[in-house]
């Protein structure tokens, strides 16, 4: 996502698309890619509730909330400061570690396909730091 204010965009737009019936075709998650120079975080969120059923081993949850509605007031501040373009290669290259992007693909690819995979995730994203070969998981609480 190159703006915050599309980040909201959308967020508004998804909200919209869940207000209407219950059906086997609407979005039910979202999952959020930023980065600056060095530095990057993807967050799943869901689109609504959704029901989970019950377990003895893992405490469930059936809200993941949107990167807007967690971190509006960093979303904001960042806006303010950092004008890192993430989407076009040549403008990228020149404020951006080569790297950055892949990498946060790739991880974000792979929270997806465990969620698949397994039917459930105990991570809800990450923040990735590739300057110094550092993630930290988000841990759905």
């Amino acid at each position: 996502m190159d703006s915050v204010q599309g980040r909201f965009n959308i967020a508004a737009i998804l909200k919209q698309v869940n207000k209407g019936h219950s059906y086997r075709d609407q979005p039910k998650y979202w999952l959020d890619y930023g980065n600056s120079q060095y530095t990057g975080q993807v967050l799943l969120a869901t689109i609504g509730k959704i029901s989970q059923p019950s377990s003895k081993k893992y405490k469930t949850t059936e809200i993941l909330p949107f990167v807007t509605e967690e971190f509006r007031e960093l979303l904001r501040q960042s806006e303010a400061k950092d004008d890192t373009p993430s989407c076009s290669l040549a403008e990228a290259l020149e404020k951006q570690d080569l790297y950055i992007n892949g990498s946060l693909a790739q991880m974000g690819c792979s929270l997806l396909w465990s969620l698949l995979r397994n039917g459930f995730t105990q991570y809800r994203g990450f923040f990735h730091n590739i300057g110094e070969f550092r993630t930290q998981p988000i841990p759905i609480t």
